[in-house]
């Protein structure tokens, strides 16, 4: 009893110190934000006519300096459209920026102890195969998805990380117009991921995902192997992907990669060549729309769903331009497919992104693509996509 009372004393006494130091967790708080403008045009699908929309919205978040271990986190997105014409509701390169309202897409807790933490709530994640959208890449929205989750992370291990995590709900996107909100993300989802750099120029990385379908006849999963070696200025880096996926017919789908990045040695240019071939089932990437961007051979608008076609071989070129203070980024790619009823695809497209001012980011892209064979009201796809963005 004495010691429970030495206890509560002790506490009591140490109250205001301990106010005093939650307020200045609070008080050292980092807020970052973004404010983003996006317009779309896209047949996307080979429909006869275009889909547009232009949208203006951003993200407002706060991140709590540690008090005893403990950090919180909240993210705010919202999102208004000023124009939209869409005859496509299937249409997601547009679709995808079709959201107008607000949503609290990150509450989250996170404690650490030593190398370890555990971070539980809403929250943006970025892995191979769970990810939000991606900055840059073809899943580049205003309202980022999100995913209500627990993941444990360790670093004991030097030069490694080491994640392992359940999700429950998601907040992804749908043609609703509203902003989705979280949802149960069938009966739960499982992942673990490893990330190397133990020895010198090499990254290796791993990750394993399962998805519980509502019946066993739902269930999905996939395992990722990646490794990056650096060779003077130049990357080299392969990936292979192994899935099932029972909702298909052909269960069992494998991906396979390669890519090299780096300078041209001619001026300022440089150059990215990569390849994907698959077998025969389809690829399942994963859940999250960033997973769209993790074949090597992922277009930069529309994504990473031709070279996960079931056999299919896609090689894509790019050359990285720099002029002045922009950069502009040509590139062309062509899928090879028997097999699937679009045949052949090949594509084309420019980049062109220009910092106009410090935090001040314009992008440009166009990309068109054509299909071998003519099972749509049109064999081609333009898309376009303009942004705008300023970080705080």
């Amino acid at each position: 009893m004495k010691k429970n009372l030495s206890i509560i004393a002790s506490f009591v006494l140490s109250a205001p110190l301990l106010a005093d130091n939650l307020e200045d967790a609070f008080k050292n708080s980092k807020v970052s934000g973004e404010v983003k403008t996006a317009y779309v045009n896209s047949n996307f699908l080979g429909n006869a006519k275009s889909d547009d929309i232009f949208a203006i919205g951003g993200r407002l978040g706060i991140i709590t300096d540690s008090f005893y271990g403990f950090k919180a986190g909240a993210t705010f997105q919202a999102s208004h459209i000023f124009t939209d014409d869409i005859k496509n509701i299937n249409n997601d390169r547009v679709t995808n920026f079709y959201d107008s309202g607000a949503i609290l897409s990150e509450a989250y807790l996170e404690y650490t102890l030593y190398n370890s933490s555990i971070k539980a709530g809403r929250q943006f994640i970025q892995t191979p195969l769970l990810s939000s959208a991606l900055e840059g890449k073809s899943s580049e929205t205003i309202v980022k998805d999100s995913f209500e989750a627990y993941l444990l992370t360790n670093r004991d291990i030097p030069n490694t990380t080491i994640i392992a995590g359940y999700v429950n709900k998601y907040q992804g996107a749908d043609s609703s117009k509203d902003i989705a909100n979280f949802e149960k993300i069938e009966d739960g989802a499982y992942t673990a991921y490893l990330k190397n750099e133990s020895i010198e120029n090499l990254t290796l990385q791993a990750q394993y995902f399962n998805l519980n379908g509502i019946t066993s006849n739902d269930d999905k999963n996939a395992t990722y192997f990646q490794t990056d070696y650096k060779v003077g200025n130049h990357t080299l880096s392969a990936q292979y992907l192994n899935s099932y996926n029972k909702t298909q017919k052909d269960k069992k789908g494998q991906l396979f990669g390669a890519k090299a990045t780096g300078p041209l040695g001619i001026w300022k240019l440089g150059y990215l060549v990569a390849y994907n071939g698959s077998t025969n089932g389809e690829v399942y990437l994963g859940e999250g729309l960033g997973v769209s961007d993790t074949p090597f051979t992922a277009m930069p608008v529309h994504g990473g769903g031709v070279p996960t076609r079931e056999d299919t071989n896609t090689v894509v070129g790019a050359i990285v331009v720099p002029i002045l203070d922009a950069t502009l980024i040509p590139y062309a790619g062509k899928s090879f497919s028997n097999k699937n009823a679009l045949g052949d695809v090949t594509a084309v497209g420019t980049m062109f992104i220009y910092p106009v001012y410090k935090d001040i980011l314009f992008k440009a892209e166009v990309e068109h693509v054509e299909i071998e064979k003519k099972i749509l009201p049109k064999d081609n796809t333009d898309t376009y996509r303009v942004f705008l963005s300023y970080k705080f």
